[in-house]
């Protein structure tokens, strides 16, 4: 657990930090943290990249780091724990309530874009899905970056290094669910293949005989290769808890680190006149005074998708034309600050249908699950699989429409749907879809356009370091990305057609059956479309000496010295899955480096 302390003397100070390791000291505001005290490592923000890295650095007994997160401690926030609550967390004070610049793809929507705001960022937020994407993925990124560490095989020891498997809380079996085999039990973000009993998973697993070549099953979509129809994989530990970079690193790691929360970084500055940036600029809010740190070695720049470019942008990285159009002078002029921000887009869809529904009274489960830990809030979603679409060579974006593949490789799918309940009330969204009946039952899942080609951008429209910037996804700019979500619509409709969903599943009521032209698909899709909330790119990573780019392959800010960025930002395409687990990599592997770097 974190000890919030607020030190008075040097002899507190002293006798803290003396203490056997127990956690990180926790400080709730800026005026807290101890005189005197140096750090060798400043990390802005405290989300999964930034925890990951201090708690990695932090075994070394003689560094000192200081996390300073915008937020609060996850610890003050229960639904963070119990990963059936999940979805009570956006729009609260825990998430940063972005939202998207009118979408031209969108026919001028905005939508909400959720990103965690709390100790453990995004992973104290999410979903809690584990995937840890395709091996294409990785040797794509490697090839493009010109470091042979991003590779599936080189990484693919760093991601095992955080995760731990574990049991579910009801202790049910895995076998026939997951591959023990390809995962470790000694790192140290639990993972489990947690699970409800329900019809639905019987049907659906019969699907992958019956239509076999679309949807063939896969034991463990985390192989590297994970096309087909899994059971899915969960952040949750033995006691049916979130687990977290806050919780399996930040809490457990030792008093050499201090977390300083509830406070914004709001800009990095060169020490000096040169372009070292080791000095942060942090204030609890916009009419508080403004505080300064010199790290003795590195900052690292943990800020997420949007915090990291913004923080940047505000310490004059970043284009020029830019940067003198909001009043900020330019110290490294890099254009790629805050460009090519990607994320995966997906669509809503309802299918009618008589299969048991998934419904619950809030109450009596949170009750069960404080009792016992069991019950229907120890999953996040309350249907059990993830399914992974590759389209065929002939696919109509491909034969018809002259697109190219956007996917890294043959062992890539193009299209992901994700299953929350079967139930009649609306679906539990961040996002406001069209009205449906009351009275009838449905499936409710989402299809996702996994490699999407449109590409918008993170900027700032004003030099106040407490506004938000402007956030523009470009969803559904390119043609190619709503001709793949059409086919994602197409391939749902042929999963529910399979024979044994012949008496239970009636018709598509999102979309409605009778929309199934080209051109009545498009106009649904840039109707209910939305970002699936797993952007990358907006600081990505490119070789030593490219063109473009915002990061080196060691994770330093081109054009600074002491600066890296460690978060989804320097990802230069969006992965074939979910982000959180990739993010547990680079991390692990930018501190291996970063730790190396100073012996």
């Amino acid at each position: 657990m974190f000890r919030a302390r607020k030190f008075e003397s040097l002899t507190a100070i002293v006798l803290a930090l003396v203490q056997v390791a127990l956690g990180a000291v926790l400080f709730k505001k800026p005026e807290d943290l101890p005189d005197n005290t140096h750090y060798d490592f400043i990390i802005a923000g405290g989300g999964t990249g930034g925890a990951v890295v201090a708690s990695r650095l932090a075994e070394n007994s003689r560094f000192n780091i200081l996390v300073i997160e915008a937020g609060p401690s996850n610890e003050d926030v229960f639904a963070t724990r119990v990963p059936g609550l999940d979805n009570e967390l956006p729009r609260t004070h825990v998430d940063w309530n972005y939202t998207l610049i009118p979408q031209v793809g969108l026919k001028g929507r905005s939508t909400a874009y959720t990103r965690g705001r709390m100790l453990g960022g995004c992973g104290s937020h999410n979903g809690m899905v584990y995937t840890r994407c395709s091996r294409d993925d990785w040797d794509l990124w490697a090839s493009i970056v010109g470091f042979d560490a991003f590779s599936w095989d080189r990484i693919l020891p760093f991601i095992l290094k955080a995760e731990v498997l574990t049991s579910d809380s009801e202790n049910q079996t895995e076998q026939g669910h997951i591959d023990p085999s390809i995962h470790s039990r000694t790192g140290k973000v639990s993972t489990s293949a947690a699970y409800s009993v329900h019809p639905f998973n019987d049907m659906l697993i019969e699907t992958t005989k019956e239509l076999s070549d679309e949807f063939p099953f896969k034991l463990d979509m985390n192989d590297g290769s994970p096309i087909g129809i899994a059971w899915n994989q969960f952040t949750i530990d033995r006691h049916a808890e979130r687990s977290s970079s806050a919780t399996a690193y930040l809490a457990k790691t030792g008093n050499n680190v201090h977390v300083l929360v509830n406070t914004y970084v709001t800009r990095v500055l060169p020490v000096g006149r040169g372009t070292d940036f080791r000095t942060v600029e942090f204030a609890a809010d916009a009419t508080s005074p403004k505080m300064k740190l010199t790290a003795r070695k590195e900052v690292i720049v943990a800020g997420g998708v949007i915090g990291t470019p913004q923080i940047l942008l505000n310490s004059g990285i970043g284009s020029q034309e830019e940067l003198e159009a909001v009043g900020i002078p330019t110290i490294v002029n890099n254009p790629s600050v805050g460009k090519n921000f990607t994320d995966q887009v997906s669509a809503l869809m309802l299918m009618e249908t008589t299969i048991q529904d998934t419904d619950f009274d809030r109450d009596a489960a949170l009750a069960e699950w404080n009792e016992t830990r069991t019950g229907p809030l120890v999953l996040p979603n309350h249907l059990n699989h993830i399914v992974y679409v590759r389209l065929p060579e002939d696919a109509p974006p491909f034969s018809q429409g002259g697109f190219s593949d956007p996917a890294p490789g043959k062992d890539s799918p193009h299209i992901e749907f994700v299953f929350s309940q079967i139930s009649t009330h609306p679906p539990a969204t961040v996002v406001d879809v069209p009205p449906t009946p009351s009275d009838i039952t449905t499936i409710q899942f989402l299809a996702v356009n996994l490699h999407p080609v449109s590409r918008g951008s993170v900027s700032l429209n004003t030099s106040d370091p407490f506004a938000h910037p402007v956030v523009d996804l470009g969803l559904l700019s390119e043609d190619q990305d709503i001709a793949i979500l059409r086919e994602a619509i197409r391939s749902a409709r042929r999963m529910y057609s399979a024979p044994v969903f012949k008496d239970s599943v009636s018709e598509s009521i999102l979309p409605a059956a009778n929309v199934t032209s080209d051109e009545d698909l498009d106009a649904y899709l840039r109707t209910v479309a939305s970002p699936f909330l797993h952007g990358v790119g907006s600081a990505a990573m490119s070789r030593q000496n490219a063109s473009w780019g915002v990061v080196n392959p060691d994770f330093r800010v081109k054009g600074t010295r002491g600066l890296r960025v460690v978060d989804a930002s320097i990802f230069p395409t969006v992965p074939s899955g979910h982000t959180q687990v990739p993010v547990y990599g680079i991390a692990e592997l930018a501190s291996a480096l970063i730790a190396g770097a100073w012996g």
